[in-house]
């Protein structure tokens, strides 16, 4: 016995070691248990048998009226003398996706009968006119960030190819359902180089002689959804952009989460953090254009993960599936301007991804609450009732903490217009709705339901 205690105590530095690196490796084996589990497929996305049917069309109850008129307010106060409205509530800069959010808020305050038919066409044409004068890179194509007030470029940078998508949105809505301004639009679009954006990518062969279509590397939207977004536009740049945006990469990286296989965009895993999941472009396009097959199983999967997670406890809190827009460095660009001290500056800011910050938004929940309405997303909606700013319009959501993130911005604002639109009338651009009843009716206040 003493010998074998004087054995242990002679190994005791060994021993530690050993049963150091078994906790280690048990620690492992725990974290890759908790990962969700990511595999490779090049099978479609078809819609599961329990996807539920969607909403019909219906009149706004008073409340939702007046959430609308608050989101408007928004772009009362911040659209420029030139009819473009700041990206962010008294900042004067903007870009093509918040362009494209301010055309889209236009179109659903007219829809919503928010303003009148004059206001609409006078807003309208502003807009377009300036976007026609905004100064292009030498590429032919707008930069990435202006200043709203002088429209001098913020930015060398050229437009990424998702917010030239965004804007394309509103501007075939222009030219299908408001002829008027059609002409306009394909000035303003004569200018662009759109083809421009069809020419990264190596080339596919001879059986498909265009190069594939590839976002750039720093382009903050790169995920899967966006992808998708974006190519319902993009695909009709010109004859050959439909078989260079639809050509998709080797195969979907998918991820399964409780169960539920999602696209894998670059979740938040690092060592047992929850996944952040990405479902805003999966509601715009269900907002806008209208779902298809693939954007509305994975809208309906993401939130089925989310449902199953509510209300359970901090262990497995509720996957964030939006984040909090960072702010650009538009004051640094202005002309003359001086650097900040380098202890000042925010390094990380420009390199950070989007998904780095998630946030419970305002605009996702609104979204959820138009396009599946049951009494989670009804939930999900009534929670946000403190983002309401009267006066000012919605801000962003909830932070991680539960602490109210008090950004108010054109997207956030434009969506909620857009959610609150597509429960009166339907998706923005759509042929078969032009004549619906809710489009021609000119009372404003008869499409109210005063419950």
């Amino acid at each position: 016995m003493t010998s074998l205690k004087a054995g242990l105590l002679n190994a005791r530095s060994y021993l530690t070691i050993l049963i150091g690196f078994l906790i280690g490796f048990a620690i492992v084996l725990w974290v890759e248990h908790q990962m969700p589990k990511r595999v490779e497929t090049s099978e479609g996305i078809v819609l599961s048998k329990n996807f539920p049917p969607l909403p019909q069309a219906r009149e706004l109850t008073f409340d939702e009226a007046v959430w609308a008129r608050v989101a408007w307010q928004y772009f009362v106060n911040n659209t420029q003398v030139n009819g473009l409205a700041n990206g962010e509530d008294g900042k004067p800069w903007l870009s093509l996706w918040s362009s494209g959010s301010t055309l889209l808020a236009i179109i659903s305050a007219r829809q919503l009968n928010i303003i009148s038919s004059q206001e609409f066409d006078q807003r309208i044409a502003a807009a377009l006119i300036t976007l026609s004068e905004l100064p292009l890179q030498q590429d032919r194509l707008p930069a990435s960030l202006y200043h709203a007030d002088s429209l001098e470029p913020a930015s060398s940078a050229s437009a990424p190819a998702v917010d030239v998508a965004r804007l394309l949105v509103p501007l075939q809505i222009l030219q299908w359902r408001y002829p008027q301004h059609a002409f306009a639009v394909s000035e303003l679009l004569a200018r662009w180089q759109l083809s421009a954006l069809l020419e990264a990518g190596a080339p596919q062969g001879a059986s498909v002689p265009v190069s594939r279509w590839q976002l750039r590397d720093d382009d903050p939207r790169s995920s899967y959804g966006y992808r998708l977004y974006a190519a319902m536009m993009l695909r009709m740049i010109n004859t050959v952009s439909g078989l260079a945006v639809t050509q998709p990469p080797d195969g979907i990286k998918m991820v399964e989460i409780d169960g539920i296989s999602v696209p894998d965009e670059g979740l938040r895993t690092p060592w047992g953090k929850q996944p952040s999941l990405i479902s805003l472009p999966y509601l715009l396009s269900g907002l806008e254009l209208g779902f298809d097959a693939r954007s509305g199983e994975i809208a309906w999967r993401i939130m089925q993960i989310q449902q199953q997670r509510t209300g359970e406890s901090t262990r497995r809190p509720a996957i964030s599936t939006d984040y909090a827009e960072q702010a650009p460095d538009y004051v640094n660009a202005l002309p003359g301007a001086q650097p900040l001290p380098r202890d000042e500056q925010n390094d990380n800011l420009p390199q950070e991804p989007l998904t780095a910050h998630p946030l419970q938004s305002t605009r996702s929940a609104f979204s959820w609450y138009a396009l599946f309405r049951n009494r989670w997303s009804e939930e999900k909606r009534q929670l946000m009732l403190p983002m309401l700013e009267p006066g000012r319009g919605w801000k962003a959501g909830f932070n991680p903490d539960n602490s109210i993130n008090t950004r108010i911005d054109a997207d956030t604002n434009a969506v909620v217009l857009e959610s609150l639109t597509y429960i009166s009338h339907g998706q923005l651009l759509c042929l078969a709705c032009l004549w619906s009843p809710a489009a021609t009716v000119s009372d404003p206040n008869q499409r109210v339901n005063a419950e």
